[in-house]
């Protein structure tokens, strides 16, 4: 299951585009906003979702930003390989950075583009 926020341009972005990317219907997209109405989140943690992509896989174990989208990318087919390179060790001292970077930076990049000022990170 992967976490987006339904009011972030960005988000519903790469949203879309994976969706595209996954043939075999992989990935279980669910937002933020019908996520928390079902399961108890603490302020934090709701701050902490919208900061970063949020995978949850079958097991139950918890992926946030980069390591979220290797674990998207493993699972459909146009970038599975991108995924498998995602994995190598110490991929993330690059890959960890620029996902933040771009995640920080969002509401700047996306200003004219997202609702509710949920691009922002607080």
């Amino acid at each position: 299951m992967v976490l987006y926020d339904r009011y972030c341009f960005l988000c519903q972005q790469s949203k879309k585009w994976l969706e595209k990317m996954d043939w075999l219907n992989r990935l279980r997209w669910v937002s933020l906003q019908e996520y928390s109405q079902k399961h108890t989140i603490s302020e934090d943690k709701m701050k902490a979702m919208k900061a970063e992509l949020h995978a949850i896989t079958p097991d139950q174990k918890e992926h946030v930003g980069y390591d979220a989208m290797k674990v998207a990318f493993i699972r459909c087919p146009l970038t599975f390989v991108l995924g498998i390179l995602m994995y190598i060790p110490k991929s993330g001292i690059v890959g960890k950075p620029v996902y933040r970077f771009i995640a920080k930076n969002r509401y700047r990049l996306f200003k004219s583009k997202c609702k509710n000022g949920s691009c922002g990170i607080h």
